[in-house]
């Protein structure tokens, strides 16, 4: 069944760290069930065509924020009006200071997402716009809306029909919402809920991620609404390590402090005496590059560019986590870390908090959780996770099964495309040779090494035996095989877990390490996960010197290259 997710992932205008891996975590998770999607790069309502998401000052600039910093308030407007231009006034300059003060860092936190999407995702080559979703072609036999806040009504735009799934395209598919949220609930209109009403009708199957909007759904719709956890929690602590980059150059311990939306001035003031307390320092990963609300001094430091594998880093090496975001929360508990969470509007944090039972962690202006929190018993919290990952799961499995049999879905299942096999050996000197040319492969030779490239292709479902060695290397014993391949223009390495692995993942965790095939070996390495992977896969040969015992390739030299490599590129894109 061809799966297409809609979900907040690609184009936030915050670069908000978690849009990204929750939808990876979803993709994965169906992929480790056996069951193939394609993200849609999808482009909410709230986000113009015009919108520059490398310099978005630009984009302000060209709409006219900038009078915003000389304008003057008309006369003649009520209390109420002037509460309503003063807001939107103020908003205006806060965007332009904003986004001056990041002109320079901003487009390399950009690209540090970007270069982690394309990575992760299996996702449409096409984005498609909230105005044109009508007019496009999708090809899915159904359709998911992945969790966050999607279903939120926005008081100049209303709601947004493509994370309802009801363009034109998607009309006759089925459709499925996994942990939506609303985000902040100010209430809605008759008219509002109608209009909701009218979007959900058609869903076949439908889970909340706060308990207050499942109960919310139910009453307007009548369906029955489970709470399920957010994707990241699908996947496990290992997955999320085996994706975390450690802050590099940070030698001190610290604490952590991460807050969005906000101003979040109680965090910071506890966040500061609560790291000088236990002579720590503070790291705070901000949503800006400065914050007003920081003393002059202190031991502290604000760091802004980095990606979401780079800030899951930083939350698993911390010490101690203050916070007020919802994912935040989450990675702290996945991490298993000691954390203490600040005022958030909304009850998105009160559910995760309620639903593991740490209330307690909840700091105000007149309670210090800091002082009277017992430590977190993560055996406790370990049960709980265990029990509603297994739940959250079940449902959307169970949706997605259920939609397969009631529209005879089961035979459209994506075809798994054949899949060529490389051969390759570097060398040194000019004593390898290559004995299978003679008989007739299709081969390749190049300065200091030799490929060759079966005729045959493999089925993309077949466990394949690799080839006899056909390598002869005087004066070397072979070894084996590396395993890579090339997804989305990136260097991937099949490793001992099973999973195929950028260079980053490999450098940053002692704990993966590169799967060396055997001659002759059977395996199922190349057609697991496969849309995760690409169409081809190089098997270098791994030789050891007989005089010196040295080893070749230099596989770590490799990663380095390569890693550095793909950064040179992607700041070229």
């Amino acid at each position: 069944m061809k799966i297409g997710i809609i979900s907040i992932n690609t184009h936030t205008k915050a670069l908000n760290f978690a849009c990204p891996l929750h939808t990876y975590a979803f993709q994965q998770f169906l992929s480790d069930h056996g069951i193939e999607s394609t993200v849609i790069d999808y482009m909410p309502i709230y986000n113009n065509k015009e919108y520059d998401p490398v310099y978005p000052l630009h984009f302000y600039l060209q709409h006219g924020y900038n009078k915003a910093l000389t304008e003057i308030m008309p006369e003649g407007l009520t209390k109420d009006e002037q509460k309503v231009w003063t807001h939107k006034h103020n908003l205006k300059i806060l965007t332009i200071n904003k986004f001056a003060k990041l002109y320079t860092i901003w487009p390399k936190r950009y690209q540090k997402f970007e270069n982690f999407i394309n990575a992760h995702y299996i996702r449409t080559k096409e984005t498609y716009h909230h105005d044109d979703l009508d007019d496009q072609k999708l090809d899915f036999d159904c359709y998911i809306c992945a969790t966050d806040v999607i279903w939120q009504y926005n008081p100049d735009k209303g709601f947004d029909r493509g994370f309802f799934l009801a363009a034109e395209p998607m009309k006759n598919a089925p459709k499925i919402g996994y942990a939506v949220s609303r985000g902040v609930f100010n209430g809605w209109t008759k008219e509002q809920e109608k209009e909701f009403i009218e979007y959900t009708t058609p869903f076949e199957a439908i889970a909340a991620r706060e308990s207050s909007f499942a109960e919310h759904i139910h009453e307007l719709t009548g369906k029955d609404v489970p709470v399920v956890l957010d994707p990241v929690f699908l996947k496990d602590k290992k997955f999320w390590h085996d994706i975390a980059i450690p802050p590099r150059n940070q030698e001190r311990k610290y604490v952590l402090l991460y807050a969005v939306m906000e101003r979040a001035i109680d965090s910071i003031q506890k966040a500061l005496a609560f790291a000088k307390e236990k002579g720590l320092e503070l790291i705070i990963l901000s949503s800006y590059e400065s914050n007003v609300h920081l003393p002059k001094e202190g031991d502290y430091k604000v760091i802004y560019n980095v990606g979401p594998d780079e800030w899951l880093g930083y939350i698993e090496q911390a010490e101690y986590i203050f916070t007020n975001s919802f994912h935040a929360c989450a990675f702290s508990i996945l991490f298993e870390k000691q954390f203490y969470v600040g005022a958030r509007h909304g009850d998105k944090v009160d559910t995760i908090l309620k639903t593991f039972d740490l209330e307690d962690r909840r700091f105000t202006k007149t309670y210090d959780s800091t002082k009277s929190a017992k430590p977190i018993d993560y055996s406790k919290v370990g049960q709980l996770l265990e029990e509603k990952r297994k739940a959250s799961g079940d449902f959307i499995l169970n949706a997605i099964h259920s939609v397969e049999k009631k529209y005879n879905l089961a035979d459209t299942h994506f075809k798994k495309e054949p899949f060529n096999l490389i051969y390759a050996s570097s060398a040194k000197n000019k004593n390898l040779v290559c004995r299978l040319f003679t008989f007739g492969l299709n081969k390749s030779i190049r300065e200091k090494s030799i490929e060759f490239r079966p005729n045959e292709k493999y089925d993309g479902n077949a466990v394949v035996k690799l080839a006899k060695n056909p390598f002869r290397y005087k004066g070397f014993t072979f070894l084996g095989w590396y395993c890579r391949t090339t997804f989305h223009g990136i260097y991937k390495w099949y490793c001992t877990d099973g999973q195929f692995h950028t260079a980053a993942e490999i450098l940053y965790h002692d704990d993966i390490e590169l799967c060396r095939f055997q001659d002759q070996e059977q395996t199922d390495a190349f057609t697991r996960n496969r849309f995760l992977t690409g169409n081809s896969f190089f098997l270098q040969a791994v030789w050891q010197n007989n005089e010196n015992g040295h080893i070749i390739p230099n596989i770590e030299r490799s990663l380095r290259a390569s890693f550095k490599e793909y950064m040179v590129q992607a700041r070229k894109k």
